[in-house]
């Protein structure tokens, strides 16, 4: 059993991060960043089969440049146009509906180091910017006619078993996870790490 902290160290373990929010809140106001809207035509309408109800067609907004690094709709299992025969339901931010997606991100043998600040100490990072943003993350399903959740593992793992598809989605530093969820209440699948 750990014991238990004083008063004091308390004390001195908030007096720390009060001024590890402070020094956030002054770097944020003194280095603003510009607002850069996100336009519809950087996003591609897709349908999602749910392998969780296969009576249900997901609809999505998927990022252009996200589905391009991946493969294309089709790489993700994903359609055009909702299959005959199933509801429709779209989903939007704050849906509370469970879905099957790939994170991921590209990483490179460059590792960055981070400088302390008075925000946080020093870090290493190897993840890199590839198409505009470094982490990216797409609905994924089995494409076939009845997907479940079984395939659906089987085929993140065949998508990321060759050597060239992991070099160009994942890199040699980089980690893909399939993931199951909503928001930040989710679990892990399968991962892939380089």
């Amino acid at each position: 059993m750990s014991r238990r902290k004083s008063a004091v160290e308390l004390e001195e373990l908030a007096k720390i991060k009060r001024a590890q929010a402070a020094a956030r809140l002054a770097e944020r106001s003194a280095n603003p960043k510009v607002y850069k809207p996100k336009l519809d035509v950087d996003y591609t309408q897709v349908y999602y089969r749910n392998p969780l109800d296969i009576t249900q067609s997901l609809k999505l907004k998927v990022a252009n440049g996200t589905l391009e690094l991946w493969g294309g709709i089709a790489a993700a299992g994903l359609t055009g146009a909702a299959d005959a025969g199933t509801s429709v339901i779209e989903v939007t931010k704050g849906s509370k509906i469970p879905i099957v997606k790939v994170r991921w991100y590209y990483g490179d043998d460059t590792a960055v180091t981070v400088p302390a600040t008075a925000a946080h100490g020093r870090w290493i990072k190897f993840y890199d910017v590839k198409g505009g943003q470094s982490h990216h993350q797409i609905p994924f399903v089995e494409s076939g006619v009845t997907p479940d959740l079984a395939a659906t593992i089987i085929a993140f793992r065949a998508k990321l078993n060759t050597a060239g598809e992991t070099d160009r989605i994942i890199g040699t530093r980089g980690r893909a996870e399939l993931i199951i969820g909503y928001g930040n209440q989710y679990t892990v699948l399968a991962r892939v790490s380089a």
